[in-house]
């Protein structure tokens, strides 16, 4: 038999079965994935290594490695996916109907939005498509999760990914009541110098702009993580000031628990929810589809921006000393006024815990 004829005998679902292995490296996850059993995802593996001559994995009880020779195969494969899957969609064009298996990694919620609403109503308008959606609030790139796309919020820091954005993610400073009256509100962004600042990731610059002037503030604090859940915590029980997602804490600040500082600046910068790519992926008409369909479901009322509902009157003397000498942060604000705080919420069998005050940075280090 020729290699024509042993290439064009390959099946298609094993090239598919093949290139989901080398990216979770697990048969059992890829055989819930293709209704199969591990035993039968080994096999068609094994049938797949005996039509090629070679070993693509190197498998124990433990584990599943791709081979070098399962490297070089994995390019072409890839690519022939991604032109049957090409081929396919142009017919699906002709029909005007999106099909097809869409793999995306996205978080839990968006905001104050539980995104599982979302994908429910996407796949009630699009029965012709199917959703395999591993929730993770992981920042790791669509290749590397062998996803279709990866939704994340936030800034993307590598410049090098494929990225579409979806709709902004406005952002705002907050504090406890209980923090603030311990260390005091900041009047201008150079304030936070002298405060214990909560950390998320590797983001220790924080933007500010006003008008056509803009800075960024170095920042730093006893807590960082990369979970913003632990930040957004953190903030609630007194231990600094958080730059987060204002639709995330808008709950929080309606009740009294979070108070959103430095609202005369706005401290988004770059931030937004983005959909994520890896090179190889083509954009296929039930990718377009459900991206459109989730840039339109963030932009609904209820996802809205809600920073401008707690904004300050214009020309404070912060405002002014920011727009001054195109934004410089190094004069002093002459009687800065302070925030009014809210009343503490008598606590209640069923409301949330109260804020705890928590140290000054200067103490914590003193």
């Amino acid at each position: 038999m020729s290699e024509d004829v042993q290439v064009a005998c390959m099946d298609i679902q094993d090239l598919r079965i093949f290139d989901r292995v080398a990216a979770v490296q697990n048969l059992s996850a890829v055989g819930n994935e293709f209704s199969l059993t591990p035993g039968t995802i080994s096999k068609r593996l094994q049938s797949l290594e005996d039509e090629l001559g070679v070993r693509l994995f190197l498998r124990s009880t433990r584990s599943i490695n791709i081979t070098e020779e399962g490297r070089i195969f994995l390019d072409h494969a890839q690519r022939m996916l991604i032109e049957f899957d090409t081929a396919r969609a142009s017919v699906d064009c002709s029909r005007n109907t999106p099909r097809g298996l869409i793999r995306m990694s996205v978080p839990a919620k968006i905001g104050n939005r539980d995104l599982a609403a979302g994908l429910s109503a996407f796949v009630a308008d699009y029965p012709q498509i199917d959703v395999h959606a591993e929730v993770s609030d992981r920042s790791n790139g669509a290749a590397e999760e062998g996803c279709d796309i990866t939704i994340k919020t936030g800034v993307l820091l590598d410049s090098s990914l494929i990225a579409k954005r979806l709709a902004d993610d406005p952002m705002i400073i907050v504090a406890s009541p209980g923090y603030l009256k311990l260390n005091g509100t900041p009047a201008n962004p150079q304030d936070l110098e002298r405060h214990s600042c909560l950390v998320h990731g590797e983001i220790c610059h924080w933007p500010f702009q006003r008008k056509a002037a803009e800075r960024s503030v170095r920042v730093g604090g006893r807590v960082r993580s990369n979970d913003i859940a632990l930040i957004h915590r953190a903030a609630i029980d007194g231990h600094g000031l958080a730059r987060i997602s204002a639709a995330l804490v808008e709950d929080d600040i309606k009740a009294g628990f979070l108070v959103p500082v430095l609202t005369e600046f706005d401290t988004s910068g770059d931030s937004a929810v983005w959909a994520i790519f890896p090179k190889s992926k083509n954009m296929l008409p039930r990718m377009r589809v459900f991206l459109d369909f989730l840039a339109d479901w963030l932009q609904e009322p209820t996802h809205r921006s809600t920073t401008k509902r707690h904004k300050k009157p214009a020309e404070s003397p912060a405002e002014a000393l920011f727009a001054k000498e195109n934004g410089s942060f190094d004069e002093e604000v002459a009687n800065p006024p302070r925030n009014k705080e809210p009343a503490a919420s008598r606590r209640t069998k069923s409301s949330p815990r109260q804020p705890r005050q928590g140290r000054s940075r200067n103490d914590a280090t003193a």
